[in-house]
């Protein structure tokens, strides 16, 4: 179920970039507070921003969460303001972190791949996987993701290869595009996760997927920087 209208890739225009749909605050991971990311919005001039916090099935504090940015975001009528989660797969049936009550919370659900159940209980260790291996579990649990779970966004994919092995491989990452083009789910076009962002452009643009903007920002200084590369890239501007 998309509860946001995304666009696909060769539909964007300039103003559509102008955006960032997966912010973290000091609640989880992040450094900066809901405030001073608002504020920061409209200092780089966002048109729409999305609080999307880490969850997982215990979290106990996203209603107080979610009641917070609503009261917070009264003071900036000119930013649209997004709430949001991030949950990780749980396997590769689509296994989700995240109960149906906080989903019902939330304006666009992110699901991303993080660590790699082992299907004890625990997780694999990243060290003992070749890189084959290591892109093939996760290309698994994304595809789980985007078969079965409840999101609006496939969060960066490829995301965890890319951080230790460098650019997912094109064939993967090409059948995750057709997947969520065909499920109707946003692939994040991903500012911290990409080491190859013009090549996966390139790729956009020849399956031409639905597609979110997110910087997976947990620094302030970070707010808006998927747009920037974007729009440096000329996205939009055909």
């Amino acid at each position: 179920m998309r509860r946001l209208p995304f666009k696909r890739f060769r539909e964007l225009r300039p103003s559509d970039l102008n955006c960032d749909l997966h912010c973290h605050t000091n609640q989880t991971d992040g450094q900066a507070s809901i405030a001073d990311v608002l504020a920061q919005a409209v200092t780089v001039g966002l048109d729409r921003i999305a609080f999307t916090e880490h969850v997982r099935r215990e979290t106990d504090w996203f209603p107080r969460f979610a009641a917070d940015i609503r009261r917070l975001r009264q003071d900036y009528p000119q930013l649209e303001v997004l709430v949001g989660c991030e949950a990780k797969a749980l396997n590769t049936r689509g296994g989700f972190d995240a109960t149906d009550a906080l989903l019902a919370e939330c304006d666009i659900v992110l699901g991303s791949v993080h660590r790699f159940p082992d299907g004890k209980g625990s997780y694999l260790d990243f060290d003992d996987l070749s890189p084959a291996a290591f892109a093939q579990i996760e290309f698994e649990l994304a595809i789980g993701l985007l078969e079965a779970a409840p999101i609006d966004v496939l969060a960066h994919p490829g995301g965890m290869y890319a951080r230790r092995h460098g650019q997912f491989p094109p064939h993967l990452m090409q059948k995750l595009m057709e997947k969520s083009l065909e499920r109707g789910i946003a692939m994040e076009i991903s500012s911290s996760y990409l080491p190859d962002l013009p090549a996966f452009l390139v790729l956009c643009a020849e399956i031409n997927p639905y597609v979110s903007i997110g910087s997976d920002m947990h620094r302030l200084a970070d707010l808006g920087r998927c747009r920037d590369l974007m729009r440096a890239q000329g996205v939009g501007e055909w």
